[in-house]
């Protein structure tokens, strides 16, 4: 049987007190009704504040992908500038490897290595046009990279190829021995002891007894001392086939082994060996024979006829 519960109300001073009788059943009721009404305030109080978190967050990944855009954007525009770069690079490059001489790489050589790679941005909280940006400019970056790569190897080629130019250059017989005047050619001539026409292989430059003798390139000393007709002589090998002898030497300077560089004195001019006055005999021979010296001499200023 429902009870019901008796209520007292007791009013200020001096007043009669109020008695209310309330059934049981009512007051679970209202009970429930204001729990239901607490619940539904503290519900709505944190979907309002959930809603204003995914907001703010919304708000913040907005403005971090327009910053992202923005940033992208310039580095699109500093991508452009590489690539202007390294085309004015290569039409440099070929330029270079055509006054080498060195044949110009080929187009699908410079591709080799380029491209290929298309990245994937699994994040839901970058935009479909940021995700494509970045795509772009890795695919970019990346065919940026390979085209740099071929154009280090290129310039590598170039560096060796110059750098054994100058070898070669610095062991290339190109100035004069001695100064002095040439008294004989190279080519058939009359052998002054014999009378007959013979092969003369070299340049006899007359010059008073003493005068310095110099190395026309570098290169290692194979011989320096007596050899019947040639007298006191130097042999030098200079590398790439290239020999030079000098002959009828007062006194030499160097020995059998010693490097030498271009200028530097190796001997002086005498009469030694089958000779009818002081002078140098002067060859070149390459690859073992003769060749005519005056072809390497690049300035003949010395050379008085």
């Amino acid at each position: 049987m429902e009870k019901d519960v008796d209520i007292i109300l007791i009013p200020g001073k001096g007043s009669k007190t109020a008695n209310l009788r309330i059934k049981t059943g009512y007051l679970i009721i209202a009970a429930i009704v204001c729990i239901l009404i607490i619940a539904s305030f503290f519900y709505s109080l944190t979907s309002y504040a959930k809603k204003e978190v995914d907001r703010s967050r919304l708000s913040q990944v907005m403005n971090e992908n327009r910053v992202v855009q923005q940033e992208i954007e310039r580095i699109e525009n500093e991508l452009i500038g590489l690539q202007t770069m390294i085309d004015s690079i290569r039409l440099f490059d070929d330029k270079l490897r055509a006054y080498a001489p060195l044949k110009p790489l080929d187009d699908e050589i410079r591709e080799m290595g380029v491209g290929g790679f298309t990245p994937e941005f699994a994040q839901e909280d970058i935009s479909v046009n940021v995700k494509k940006n970045l795509a772009n400019i890795s695919e970019t970056l990346d065919n940026l990279v390979g085209r740099a790569r071929i154009q280090k190897t290129s310039y590598a080629e170039l560096v060796n190829f110059l750098r054994e130019k100058a070898f070669m250059r610095d062991h290339t017989p190109s100035i004069m021995p001695v100064h002095g005047w040439m008294i004989r050619g190279y080519g058939y001539q009359v052998d002054p002891f014999t009378g007959q026409v013979k092969m003369h292989e070299g340049l006899d430059i007359a010059a008073p007894t003493g005068t310095p003798i110099v190395a026309p390139a570098r290169g290692v000393v194979r011989y320096a001392g007596n050899k019947k007709d040639y007298g006191l002589c130097v042999e030098i090998d200079h590398g790439y086939g290239f020999k030079t002898v000098y002959a009828h030497c007062q006194r030499v300077r160097v020995n059998s082994g010693m490097q030498v560089r271009r200028g530097d004195v190796i001997a002086h001019v005498g009469n030694t060996g089958r000779s009818t006055g002081p002078h140098l005999h002067y060859e070149v021979r390459l690859s073992h024979s003769a060749v005519n010296p005056i072809n390497y001499i690049l300035s003949a200023e010395t050379i008085v006829d």
